[in-house]
């Protein structure tokens, strides 16, 4: 099948999913959950077109773009531009994928350019992109790609790799992606959450809440995310601060929620002066009912040393078989030189699943 029978254009995010432009939103959705479940060999990261739709809108806080490559009426590539609007205005996020039937015919290469294009177009200087890879792979040796950071590695073989490569992307970092079964031993962490309450004596305590933040915590969860941003190891990634109020929290929870998604936190409460240093977020879709996610875990530098990580996140755990029994496995993401984190994993079960690799490349200024 020729190169030259494919067409790329831009695809506008529609209103709804009903006529057209729904039923073109749709199929590249569709395409793009294709990818991944080839990638990890199930459907536990597929997401609706439904859910895709209300988190591409546009709002205050980001901007996506769509291209779609089509043979004919089939959708057999895509490629996603996420622009953030309120901070880190330099970046432009990128997402490429093909249809395995449609590689190598440069696809992949007409739809990151048209992306950059438009980044650079609208002044923005860096873009940064993600690959997906089961574990199973020797992780040193000749046949490696080594992360900037010196820990972490990929298969050279790998498509993503050599694709990534070939555009000029840089290896910044790799993260583990670990999962564990649940619910979790209730014994286990019955012994973890005296064990770590016990450590953190007698200045701390635990607040929760599911899906909306009570009102008299808000500014603290609000500069508890805005630390998150920063905080978590990035190498050499672009990567600034970000810039979270109250608004901003309200709209993260709202937006979920769009999504027809639902978030259990808990965070730790400094009771000398009142203010919340760490959190941990669980999310979770009725759609994939057997699949939880691991979001955000943070515990400010200050207050380290606590236990306050394993505590927090333990009586998540606990929070899940209660409040959402159906799920079946859980899944975390940690840069593979956050090693207390990883350490705190493997003591609530998590096992290796693969590794997620982040990619950096520097665009040339737009000229004026």
């Amino acid at each position: 099948m020729p190169t030259t029978s494919i067409t790329i254009a831009p695809l506008p995010i529609p209103e709804t999913l009903h006529g057209p432009a729904g039923a073109d939103f749709t199929a590249s959705v569709e395409l793009a959950n294709l990818v991944t479940c080839l990638i990890w060999g199930n459907n536990d990261f597929w997401v609706s077109p439904a859910a895709k739709l209300e988190g591409s809108r546009a709002n205050d806080y980001a901007v996506t773009y769509l291209w779609a490559a089509k043979d004919g009426d089939r959708h057999v590539g895509r490629a996603l531009l996420e622009l953030s609007l309120q901070d880190n205005e330099q970046n432009g996020y990128v997402f490429v994928a093909v249809h395995p039937e449609y590689r190598r015919r440069g696809i992949g290469r007409r739809l990151l350019a048209e992306a950059e294009a438009f980044a650079g177009s609208l002044g923005r200087t860096t873009l940064q992109a993600w690959s997906e890879h089961p574990a199973g792979f020797e992780l040193e040796g000749p046949d490696v790609v080594q992360a900037e950071t010196g820990i972490g590695s990929l298969p050279a073989a790998s498509p993503a790799v050599r694709f990534a490569t070939a555009s000029g992307f840089r290896l910044e970092q790799v993260e583990r992606r670990s999962s564990m079964p649940i619910p979790a031993d209730p014994g286990l962490l019955a012994d973890q959450l005296a064990g770590a309450a016990a450590k953190a004596g007698g200045s701390y305590r635990l607040v929760e809440w599911t899906d909306n933040c009570p009102a008299e915590y808000l500014d603290h969860y609000a500069a508890l995310r805005q630390r998150m941003s920063t905080d978590v190891p990035l190498g050499e990634l672009d990567y600034e601060e970000e810039a979270w109020d109250a608004a901003r929290v309200r709209h993260k929870e709202a937006n979920l929620q769009r999504m027809n998604g639902r978030s259990l936190v808990v965070a730790a409460r400094h009771v000398p002066s009142g203010g919340l240093v760490g959190h941990t977020v669980l999310e979770w879709f009725p759609e994939q009912p057997e699949v939880v996610f691991q979001e955000d875990t943070l515990v400010l530098r200050a207050h380290r040393g606590h236990n306050l990580g394993l505590w927090i996140k333990a009586r998540n755990l606990q929070r899940v078989a209660e409040a959402w029994p159906q799920g079946r496995r859980l899944y975390t993401w940690n840069a593979a030189e956050n090693s207390n984190m990883l350490d705190i994993n493997i003591a609530l079960g998590f096992t290796p699943a693969g590794y997620e690799a982040a990619w950096q490349k520097k665009l040339h200024a737009a000229r004026p």
